[in-house]
């Protein structure tokens, strides 16, 4: 059996609002909503992932400041683990790879596309946060 892959994603908080990313158009699930992440690489702890993902693709320094959550989603193409980091940083994101960036809250992402790993993981912790 094959191990999910693992994708570590960062919940960034801005006041009562959290950062997310739109897919760029030529990638898998292009277009849709999601935390701002990415794939680990072989050898490469969750933590230095998330931080080196969110330096790649937003230009910041993180902090980390533990695991929120985690699910299991299966693709057509394979099954993900999502793993979602709370995430602090005192640099403010740049578009450096994603299609645009938003601060939402939770009523206006009922408004935008997720991502359905996404969403999944979303709503697994709404209650809790």
């Amino acid at each position: 059996m094959k191990l999910a892959l693992k994708v570590v994603a960062g919940f960034l908080k801005k006041g009562d609002k959290f950062l997310l990313v739109r897919r760029p158009i030529n990638k898998k699930r292009g277009g849709l909503w999601e935390f701002p992440g990415g794939k680990v690489e072989n050898g490469e702890t969750l933590e230095s992932a998330i931080k080196r993902e969110l330096k790649e693709e937003l230009g910041i320094k993180t902090k980390v400041r533990g695991v929120l959550g985690k699910i299991n989603y299966k693709y057509p193409e394979g099954e993900i683990e999502l793993i979602l980091f709370e995430i602090e940083s005192k640099e403010e994101p740049i578009l450096k790879e994603a299609l645009e960036l938003r601060w939402v809250n939770f009523e206006e992402i009922k408004k935008l596309k997720l991502c359905p790993a996404d969403k999944k993981l979303l709503e697994s912790l709404k209650k809790d946060l």
